[in-house]
């Protein structure tokens, strides 16, 4: 077969990448490319097929070959193969306010529950479709500052082989910031973009610096081998059942030609030997099912967006600050105010904040929202939290408590909370314990009406 019929990316590649430095192509045989450049007296032989590589010991082209390799840390200094710019389609006002949602928002992909005639929509995405507000409503929002920043996707081909199974191969891809962080994106990917009405992409030029990019690599690889121990984990995991098994079923095989020599009764028989050959067997047995890992780092993206920090005013007059990446999430990153951490769901208190769920206190009497900061009493009965204009003083222990504990004496109609009243075991109505009294017979407890009466039946 020649190499013209088998064009493929790779080989489109290192055509073009001659063709930069005024070279020239020529095949010399089906199987090996002589390379011709003007400035060079020689020339130079590469081959496509790993088997002629190594017959004629000619520089292999292919994924993950020193020469490809080579020919990739070349083009890194003119400018990365593969890099994008990412821009927004729409205002980005407009488009900020599908992901920021001050009422009950449908996630078209996410999970819907009905609830009687109501559906109720479920976002189960690792990150949410959009930021939700809560007890509050959003007056404006205002662009404050766009900043470039660049992120780095690496595809990595992995094959995992073990002979009790097939090759399984598959592309890990792993991103990472220009501060060489790995970025957690899972809904980051090339059909999101292509397909995402909001977003267009441009072809890009720019250097990347081969130092600079030895390091990214160094951040993805390190990041690979701690995916690669799980994978492996799992994987291994599957295989267990059926490798104890051949295990057993070979190490009966070792011990039933043990029976047949003893049988037989051969005189120059050594156990001890035999007990070595065993183990050593028995070891490389287990070890020719491990699970070999084959990985190639096969493409780097390279994507050029736009980190923009902007102004959320809401009804409450607080102004959050909150920043949003350009086609790498589509969520919005809120930190808060309080406990300085993210959060995708906020609410909007009384006392002037925006805060995530874990810094807010509600107030059980009013129902009011309110952060940590606030200086609210705390119901020792309910352990929950009552604001001080809110609430009463019980007149038997003078402690404050949430009206959701008030009773009102109906002798006096004095105000008790729910540790200091009592029933009349006669009329059934509340009173406060101070005016209830108790008989010894039966020991029961009266109302001042009806421990009265009690006393004159006595008398």
């Amino acid at each position: 077969m020649s190499i013209k019929s088998v064009d493929t990316r790779i080989q489109r590649f290192f055509k073009a990448y001659v063709a930069s430095k005024a070279g020239k192509v020529t095949e010399e045989s089906d199987e090996i490319l002589r390379i011709t450049y003007p400035d060079k007296p020689s020339f130079e032989e590469y081959t496509y097929q790993s088997v002629v590589a190594k017959e004629k010991k000619i520089p292999l082209i292919a994924i993950g070959s020193p020469a490809f390799q080579h020919i990739l840390k070349g083009c890194l200094e003119d400018g990365v193969l593969c890099q994008i710019a990412l821009k927004s389609n729409r205002d980005f006002e407009a488009l900020l306010k599908k992901y920021f949602k001050d009422a009950p928002f449908a996630c078209i992909e996410c999970d819907k529950i009905h609830m009687g005639e109501d559906t109720v929509s479920i976002c189960v995405k690792p990150q949410p479709c959009y930021h939700r507000i809560n007890n509050g409503k959003i007056v404006s929002l205002k662009v404050v500052k766009q900043e470039a920043v660049r992120f780095f996707q690496f595809y990595f081909s992995v094959i995992f082989q073990n002979k009790l199974r097939t090759k399984n191969e598959e592309i890990i891809t792993l991103l990472i910031d220009e501060k060489e962080n790995v970025v957690s994106v899972e809904d980051f990917s090339e059909d999101n973009i292509l397909k995402n009405a909001d977003k267009e992409f441009q072809d890009f030029n720019s250097k990347l610096k081969a130092d600079f990019f030895d390091k990214l690599k160094a951040v993805a690889d390190e990041k690979l081998n701690i995916l690669l121990r799980d994978k492996l984990a799992l994987f291994d995991l599957q295989l267990y059942k059926e490798k104890k098994a051949k295990l057993r079923s070979f190490e009966k095989r070792l011990k039933r030609e043990l029976r047949e020599h003893l049988i037989s009764k051969k005189i120059d028989f050594d156990f001890q030997k035999w007990r070595t050959n065993y183990e050593e067997l028995l070891k490389k047995e287990e070890e020719s099912f491990v699970t070999n890992i084959t990985v190639k780092f096969s493409n780097l993206l390279v994507i050029n967006t736009a980190k923009v920090k902007f102004e959320v005013s809401l009804g409450n007059k607080v102004t959050l600050q909150a920043s949003s990446i350009i086609g790498i999430d589509h969520t919005i990153e809120v930190t808060c105010p309080i406990c300085r951490k993210a959060f995708s769901e906020g609410y909007a208190t009384q006392d002037g904040f925006y805060v995530c769920k874990s810094c807010i206190r509600q107030s059980i009497d009013t129902g009011k929202i309110y952060s940590k900061k606030a200086a609210l009493t705390l119901d020792p009965m309910l352990n929950e939290y009552i604001e001080h204009d809110s609430g009463f003083i019980c007149s038997v222990c003078g402690k404050k408590h949430s009206q959701l504990l008030e009773f009102k004496c109906s002798h006096d109609n004095s105000i008790v909370c729910i540790n200091h009243y009592g029933v009349c075991d006669v009329c059934g109505k509340v009173f406060s314990k101070l005016n209830l009294s108790y008989t010894d017979e039966f020991r029961r407890q009266l109302c001042p009406k009806h421990a009265a009466k009690n006393k004159k039946v006595e008398h």
